[in-house]
């Protein structure tokens, strides 16, 4: 069980380590109030929500179900991805906190694909292909790993 507490990630300072399973593990950086899971460089491209020849099916529709039309003009930030679940908050460098609520294609697993309002096609042209800097935020709540259950003693003699 990883347990992260406020005096063991500080800034400037080094970061107290807990012992785990017999192996000692770092906690992880805090950032804007969750932690951050992973941190890599991915493909970032953007797309208009509510035009249909950039969509599938419907398209202010998200595969999590949300409209994202509305949530775009209420100014929520939302994107696609394939790399992590429905409801995860990435950051993207640059650009700021989006949840994902949309898959992108399957030959594009590894890209994220921002969600813009139908008015900004010049802004998501604009926008192009970049490679950017992007962090997996998670919460602080750790939770320990589920224990083993046992398997009940036979008390019958096993008859051969």
């Amino acid at each position: 069980m990883i347990i992260i507490t406020a005096s063991s990630v500080t800034a400037g300072k080094n970061p107290v380590k807990h012992k785990t399973a017999g192996r000692v593990i770092k906690p992880q950086k805090l950032f804007r109030g969750s932690v951050v899971v992973s941190e890599t460089f991915r493909i970032v491209t953007a797309y208009n929500a509510g035009d249909p020849t950039q969509n599938h099916g419907n398209p202010c529709i998200a595969a999590s179900g949300e409209n994202l039309c509305k949530a775009l003009s209420t100014g929520k930030k939302r994107c696609a991805a394939n790399f992590v679940p429905l409801g995860t908050k990435l950051y993207i460098e640059k650009y700021g906190i989006f949840e994902v609520t949309d898959r992108t294609n399957r030959r594009y697993r590894n890209r994220v694909d921002i969600a813009m309002r139908l008015d900004e096609i010049h802004k998501a042209k604009q926008f192009g292909r970049q490679k950017l800097n992007v962090k997996i935020l998670g919460s602080r709540k750790v939770y320990p790993p589920k224990q083993p259950t046992r398997l009940a003693k036979v008390t019958q003699p096993i008859r051969r």
